[in-house]
């Protein structure tokens, strides 16, 4: 796969191969295929990809469930659907969400869970009351090393995290590593 998904389907679009991967399309990039290549068959339909934040919760300060917590607080779900994919997604939990996804949690459940509420300032608020019950403020912010895999659709949403972490006085630095060696990094704990 290439690491640039226009490349990638700039290739499709030539003729170099035959079928291109769901995951190398966005919905952009999707409505470009579209338009340059009318006889390509493209769908857009639901899939159970999950994007995650997974913080190494045995390191301080991360050692600490309210200071996690107020890291979920600041994550804006919509803001990374309407970005990403021009608002075609849906918001879940773990499992895929309704109405695709059969054991998804029901909006009425899921909007309880920290950082789901879609009150997207509300939670904010909290979450900087509680960066500031830490000692972190305005001048005095949470550096944070964000890694992701060196792929368009992992490295993409890990730069809308780093500007969402900054409304609660977290900088983060994106570090982007080869996908071989990203699971035994997580492994590992790095």
């Amino acid at each position: 796969m290439a690491s640039n998904l226009s490349t990638a389907n700039l290739a499709f679009i030539a003729g170099t191969f035959d079928m291109t991967f769901p995951y190398s399309l966005s919905v952009p990039l999707l409505k470009d295929v579209n338009k340059r290549m009318p006889q390509a068959i493209c769908e857009l339909t639901p899939t159970a990809v999950n994007r995650n934040l997974i913080v190494n919760r045995d390191v301080p300060p991360f050692d600490n469930p309210d200071l996690r917590r107020a890291m979920a607080l600041s994550l804006d779900r919509h803001a990374f659907i309407d970005i990403i994919s021009e608002g075609q997604g849906d918001i879940g939990g773990v499992m895929q969400p309704l109405p695709e996804g059969l054991w998804g949690t029901p909006p009425e459940v899921l909007n309880k869970l920290p950082g789901y509420d879609p009150d997207v300032q509300k939670n904010r608020t909290e979450a900087r009351e509680i960066m500031r019950r830490f000692g972190y403020g305005p001048d005095n912010r949470l550096k944070v090393k964000v890694t992701t895999r060196d792929l368009p659709f992992f490295r993409d949403p890990a730069v809308i995290l780093i500007d969402q972490l900054k409304e609660i006085y977290v900088d983060g630095e994106l570090d982007t590593i080869d996908s071989t060696i990203w699971l035994p990094k997580v492994m590992r704990k790095d």
